[in-house]
């Protein structure tokens, strides 16, 4: 008891110091948002602001492009983190979109609504869309387009006791009248598995990606299911949910090619020791007609701290990136997988998330899988300015290409950060700005701000214009295509934070000639690079390394050539060899005896397809193999 008392009393001495001590521009640790906290319904006593609203100076907002109110809804909230697809441009040139929608205050009736916009500017159904579904609750939608312009909405519902995915069909192109489909429950158990993502192979097959919610079901990871369109019944088929995967966040995005039947996700996961914070993975199947997404590459691979470094505090803490919740998953018109992800600063020795708000949304393309190009850096250490719950500055990116030019475009948003341009409620208001890369990604203009908003000083409920939740069409045909909630009180609700208004659901077309390429943005570096030699705190380190073990392949994704390492405790017979994901023999890289030791092989893989490979190290009994990716 004694004992107990005493560090009870040494806490409360310290924790105050420590707060003392803490830099002027950095803050006590500001923790992630739980794994899953994918909050849904309203809080109790938040206030409710009802129309008119006072917008006599919108008019005067120098926005770029056109805007057109195409729904409303009170329910503000799209989703938790990754925004995925709520809007498609189809190939007979129509656009497409769907949201959630609060009916009423409370949102105790929230449905998915569609709307379209035909090629002459004619809404389906003007300024309001059409109900998806009449489930007691549904929400957290995004979008596939096919098989002649019928769109395809993909989103959780509730029918019974929980919430599970679904995906909707139309009758025709552009009618409206939907028939719901709901994806059969993973291993037959009545589990969430909810937030999905949706997309469309060349094939016509869809690829579906849900999260489990822990709470209250205990589901746990990303499953993938295909389903199949029958034209002739208005009807989707699907195949079993398969767990793939290690843990991940709420922030499963999928992606097809148009030009060959590639398709993939990509998500964020914890680092592999645990350490805090998440790297971005992802997953591809190459020809889509037997998908197996048993394996995955890690896309960031963050260096974890390792206070072997110390006393060299830089070091120690490696890389200070971890990837949050936002990743943009999309195939260029040459096949190339392209990823935007959003990241924040996270310092170990510090004690985790320091920075209020700060971020940077980075891209990565299989062009360059070893390189890292910033789109938006929105890192400013100097701002106290709190964005709200899941949100830092610069997030939500959403990529894609215009096919005449072949440059790449990023849509996304960033919070207004001027503490003189703060709500009522002390939030600041969300812009939308796109960015453009005329050289395949490797550089990016810096962002031309398509909304500018600006929220007047201390804006009450109805006077507050802030973009939320944008979402871009990955199809660019000499305009982006932009959808988003005009939130007129900053803040989300469901996070307690500002009032509930009756918002108006925008779709945007901004010229592309409007979006200048340059100047670009600085570059950064990602990783932290190796200044000087490990300080050593076990002595047996070294034997450590001569033990019999294979390390993963250098680089991973290669193209071409990569080395594979390998160490011997003693001399040994051993053989090295590659093998494809059928079990056949590519190369024997090593046949014959080692010496005791560390040794690394080069491997070239120039006369292979893309893919992943299998290398297996064989000796007396012992065998060892790992998995490689090969992107050309």
């Amino acid at each position: 008891m004694q004992r107990q008392l005493y560090l009870l009393l040494l806490i409360l001495l310290i924790i105050p110091t420590l707060l003392i001590a803490a830099p002027a521009n950095v803050r006590p640790m500001y923790p992630l948002p739980p794994i899953f906290t994918g909050l849904e319904d309203v809080p109790d006593n938040i206030p409710v602001v009802h129309p008119p609203y006072n917008l006599s100076d919108i008019d005067g907002i120098d926005i770029l492009g056109d805007t057109v109110t195409v729904g409303d809804t009170w329910y503000e909230y799209q989703h938790n983190a990754t925004i995925g697809r709520q809007i498609r441009l189809s190939d007979d040139g129509y656009i497409h979109m769907v949201w959630t929608k609060g009916e009423d205050e409370p949102s105790n009736n929230r449905h998915i609504y569609y709307n379209y916009i035909d090629p002459s500017g004619q809404q389906g159904w003007q300024g309001s869309g059409y109900a998806v579904e009449s489930s007691q609750r549904g929400g957290f939608t995004s979008l596939a387009v096919g098989w002649d312009g019928i769109a395809f909405p993909a989103f959780h519902q509730v029918t019974g006791t929980n919430a599970h995915t679904a995906v909707a069909t139309d009758f025709f192109p552009h009618a409206g009248a939907f028939l719901v489909y709901e994806i059969p429950w993973y291993n037959g158990q009545d589990l969430e598995y909810i937030w999905p993502r949706i997309t469309m192979k060349t094939d016509g097959e869809i690829l579906v990606t849900s999260v489990g919610n822990s709470d209250p079901t205990g589901a746990s990871g990303m499953t993938w299911s295909m389903g199949t369109y029958d034209p002739l019944t208005y009807s989707i088929s699907y195949t079993p949910q398969i767990l793939c995967g290690p843990f991940t966040h709420i922030s499963n995005e999928v992606g097809a090619s148009r030009v060959s039947n590639r398709v993939g996700s990509a998500y964020c996961a914890p680092l592999e020791n645990d350490v805090g914070g998440w790297d971005v993975h992802a997953m591809i199947d190459n020809d889509g007609l037997d998908l197996n997404f048993d394996n995955y590459w890690n896309v960031t691979k963050f260096m974890e701290p390792d206070l072997a470094w110390l006393p060299d505090t830089l070091m120690a803490n490696a890389d200070t990136l971890r990837a949050y919740c936002d990743v943009s998953m999309f195939y260029d018109m040459d096949d190339y997988c392209h990823i935007a992800f959003t990241t924040c600063r996270w310092f170990e020795l510090e004690g985790g998330l320091v920075y209020w708000n700060a971020s940077l949304i980075w891209h990565w393309s299989e062009r360059w899988p070893n390189d890292y190009h910033v789109i938006a850096n929105a890192f400013d250490p100097d701002s106290f300015v709190d964005c709200g719950g899941w949100n830092f500055r610069g997030q939500r990116p959403s990529l894609g290409q215009d096919p005449e030019t072949g440059y790449l475009y990023c849509m996304y948003q960033e919070f207004d950060v001027d503490s003189t341009a703060i709500s009522l409620g002390g939030w600041p208001s969300g812009e939308v700005k796109i960015s453009v890369s005329t050289d395949n990604g490797a550089t990016w203009s810096v962002g031309t701000n398509i909304t500018n908003t600006v929220t007047p000083e201390n804006a009450p409920p109805g006077e507050c214009l802030s973009e939320a939740y944008p979402s871009m069409a990955e199809v660019v045909d000499g305009n982006c295509h932009v959808l988003y909630v005009l939130d007129l009180d900053a803040g989300a609700f469901l996070q307690t934070e500002g009032t509930i208004t009756l918002n108006p659901i925008i779709y945007h077309k901004v010229p592309v000639d409007l979006i200048p390429t340059s100047p670009t943005v600085e570059n950064l570096t990602f990783h932290v690079a190796h200044t000087g030699p490990v300080v050593s705190t076990e002595p047996e380190d070294e034997a450590k390394l001569t033990k019999f073990a294979l390390q993963q392949n250098n680089p991973n994704p290669f193209n071409p050539n990569t080395t594979i390492q390998f160490s011997l405790e003693t001399i040994s017979d051993i053989r090295l060899s590659v093998y494809n994901l059928r079990g056949e023999l590519i190369s024997t890289l090593a046949d014959g005896a080692f010496s005791a030791g560390i040794h690394t092989i080069a491997f070239d893989g120039s006369r292979l397809s893309s893919g992943l490979y299998v290398y297996r190290l064989e000796t007396e009994g012992k065998c060892l193999q790992k998995k490689m990716l090969l992107l050309k």
